[in-house]
């Protein structure tokens, strides 16, 4: 085992100081190559369960909302809103991610619907086994009309 590589399993944190060194001193040779493409991927992996998980929490609430009106609150719009302002910071820092947008949907509302169901103490058949919401319309800040009055008490 080399020294990278070696510095890669006891001290991550040294390991990226040291490979980052090395990138700009232009010494390619020395560079824990298999482990720095490892990390490049992983953070792109990331990137992209952000967004999922974004998406996860839009639905999520919209889903207890549609399901449970009476219950609709401040904290589940602010959550709507929040993470759709994550979620376009995502898109916008990200513009490759556009393409994955439907699958990582797909997967984050299988998520939300499960979810869903756990904290109403719902059956999950109650929630559609296909989102009745499209992605544009979980990112869309005007969706669905009538948010912005989501936990204010009736006059």
């Amino acid at each position: 085992m080399d020294r990278n590589a070696a510095d890669y399993d006891l001290d991550f944190y040294g390991w990226t100081q040291e490979q980052a060194g090395l990138l700009r001193a232009g010494k390619l040779s020395e560079v824990d190559a298999g482990n720095l493409a490892e990390e490049i991927e992983s953070m792109g992996r990331s990137e992209a369960d952000r967004l999922r998980s974004c998406l996860r929490l839009i639905l999520l609430h919209l889903l207890k909302g549609q399901e449970q009106p009476e219950r609709r609150s401040k904290s589940w719009r602010n959550s709507i809103q929040r993470e759709r302002d994550n979620a376009a910071l995502v898109l916008e820092e990200n513009p490759s991610l556009k393409p994955k947008l439907s699958a990582l949907f797909a997967k984050a509302y299988q998520l939300a619907r499960r979810e869903a169901a756990r904290e109403t103490d719902l059956p999950a058949d109650r929630f559609p086994e296909d989102s009745p919401f499209t992605p544009e319309q979980t990112l869309d800040a005007d969706f669905p009309e009538g948010l912005e009055d989501w936990g204010r008490e009736e006059a």
